[in-house]
């Protein structure tokens, strides 16, 4: 089948469906391009660039690297089809300011890709890529590959990687106005949907007012992907999503003690890595700490404090009960230092992850960013449902459906409480499906 009857069959009547849309981009590259260098993926000196928005920064590393590569910037933003969506779409946040629209979806509705804007995208891009492939590869080699963002990519082509990394934008805008913007119950509604009802008179009054405040930003926005970002970060914004940014960076501030202390660990004292203990958040605003996670945390603690591991790392950012006030990795801390005394540089904090799949991809991150030893084994520390819970297949299924693999390998359950795993590198790819968290 070729790619116009593709098209025909499978997108044209289906615009809102994105496994579809992957393919089609892989499609593209992969018939069009010939295989170039691959392979080269995550290095521990990478310094990350900054745009001075680590939400926007983490969601979209994509577009942080293009804003500060002058020579792929200036490309993108000479190609006619990018001119022609940047002034629609500037022309678009501008008219909102004074125009009638005033539901979600006739203000914020155009600043979606469909499939049609995304294929379209896919070529230019691949048609730029084969004009000018030195500059976008140095762009790819010396930023992309590296940073760890796209480490699912990494035995792609640059070509692949480029355009896989575009799908990734689109997912994350798209995903980002459906939720915040349009109220559509997306991944996990009970904890990551919109504060606020999106078709409440309130609400359509401050996205109305949203686009006064970006109309006086418009200096700054130069390029076709600017407009939409711009509206998906201020969408955030008034829903107080702010939580990627969240005590970064914890390597110079909540985990610093312990940062500095690994590289002076004697690891063949230990069995194990790491403790690892999931969050499990409180039902009750006034409760800090759930009994569940007492539970974790003092299983957990009798494991450290017989010497299984040199460090414990605890996992859970603000997600229950909906938008409560307390971050389960905080006061999971609080707890062991409180109650079993255990020193702060033996307990690392990730503050972000809001699932259980969640809770061991962003424990192999931080493992692997400070420079924990990945051959030795860790051990995921929970109650017994949960353990029971992530000890059956049917988790591994989820793993694969929500994060696309196993953030784990060698798993094995040892006890009622207990589960052995070893990190793996695809952990550090960034998920345009959860902005929160990404």
């Amino acid at each position: 089948m070729n790619f116009n009857t593709f098209y025909m069959k499978n997108i044209k009547k289906r615009p809102c469906f994105y496994p579809i849309l992957a393919i089609v981009l892989t499609l593209i590259s992969v018939n069009t391009m010939a295989q170039v260098k691959q392979g080269a993926g995550y290095d521990k000196s990478y310094h990350f660039l900054h745009s001075g928005n680590l939400v926007a920064d983490k969601d979209f590393y994509l577009l942080t690297v293009i804003d500060q590569s002058p020579a792929v910037k200036k490309l993108i933003s000479n190609d006619a089809y990018f001119k022609q969506l940047y002034n629609t779409r500037l022309t678009l946040l501008k008219s909102h300011v004074a125009d009638t629209c005033t539901t979600p979806l006739s203000m914020v509705g155009g600043f979606r890709y469909t499939c049609a804007d995304s294929l379209q995208l896919a070529e230019n891009m691949l048609t730029l890529y084969k004009a000018h492939q030195a500059d976008f590869d140095q762009f790819i080699d010396h930023h992309l590959r590296p940073s760890d963002y796209y480490q699912r990519f990494v035995n792609l082509n640059n070509a692949n990687l480029l355009l896989k990394a575009w799908s990734q934008y689109v997912y994350g805008i798209n995903y980002i106005i459906d939720q915040f913007g349009l109220g559509k119950k997306m991944r996990y509604p009970r904890i990551d949907s919109a504060s606020y009802v999106v078709n409440s008179r309130y609400y359509r009054m401050v996205m109305k007012d949203m686009f006064a405040l970006l109309d006086e930003q418009t200096d700054g926005i130069k390029s076709f992907y600017q407009p939409s970002l711009a509206v998906a970060m201020q969408l955030m914004d008034a829903n107080d999503r702010d939580e990627p940014a969240r005590f970064e960076p914890m390597e110079q501030r909540d985990n610093k003690k312990a940062f500095d202390r690994i590289k002076q660990v004697q690891w063949s004292k230990y069995p194990y890595a790491t403790i690892v203990i999931p969050g499990n958040g409180p039902e009750l605003f006034t409760t800090p700490i759930s009994p569940d996670n007492k539970i974790h945390c003092d299983v957990a603690a009798m494991r450290y404090l017989k010497g299984w591991a040199p460090f414990i790392i605890v996992s859970g950012g603000y997600c229950y009960p909906f938008r409560g006030p307390y971050c389960e990795a905080i006061e999971m801390k609080k707890y062991l230092m409180q109650k079993f005394h255990i020193a702060d540089d033996a307990i690392i904090i990730d503050p972000h992850a809001r699932h259980t799949t969640t809770n061991i991809r962003n424990a192999d991150r931080l493992m692997i960013r400070y420079g924990i030893p990945l051959d030795k084994p860790s051990v995921f520390v929970t109650s017994k449902s949960q353990h029971d819970s992530v000890a059956k297949d049917a988790f591994d299924t989820r793993n694969q459906h929500e994060l696309g693999y196993l953030p784990y390998r060698d798993k094995k359950s040892i006890s009622n409480h207990d589960i052995v795993f070893y990190p793996v590198l695809e952990s550090l790819h960034m998920d345009p499906l959860d902005p929160l968290d990404p």
